[in-house]
């Protein structure tokens, strides 16, 4: 039996990197939510809180890696439950009170 995905269009992933200079970067994944047709929304943030790196770039390397394993699982006709765990079994954890900065 092929499980669901999350909706189509409805949700987004981002991999990226959270910390900043002198603090070190975790790799971490930003889930954005669709609010009406082109308009995204931060919905949550998770880190890989126990990796901290002083290279940004490699941080962000580590989420792309751990996202497109989770995104695999859905194309394979996992659910999202599956995606979450595949995260978490790697480290990922929920974060609070993000700020998302663009450059």
């Amino acid at each position: 039996m092929k499980r669901r995905g999350l909706p189509p269009g409805r949700f987004r992933y981002e991999s990226g990197s959270y910390g900043g200079p002198g603090k070190g970067y975790s790799p971490s994944i930003i889930c954005y939510k669709e609010l009406e047709p082109n308009s995204w929304k931060e919905h949550f943030c998770l880190v890989k809180p126990d990796a901290i790196l002083n290279d940004e770039n490699a941080a962000s390397s580590i989420a792309a890696k751990h996202l497109a394993v989770a995104q695999a699982i859905i194309a394979a006709g996992g659910g999202p439950q599956d995606f979450a765990v595949s995260l978490r079994h790697e480290g990922y954890k929920n974060v609070t009170d993000f700020n998302v900065v663009n450059e």
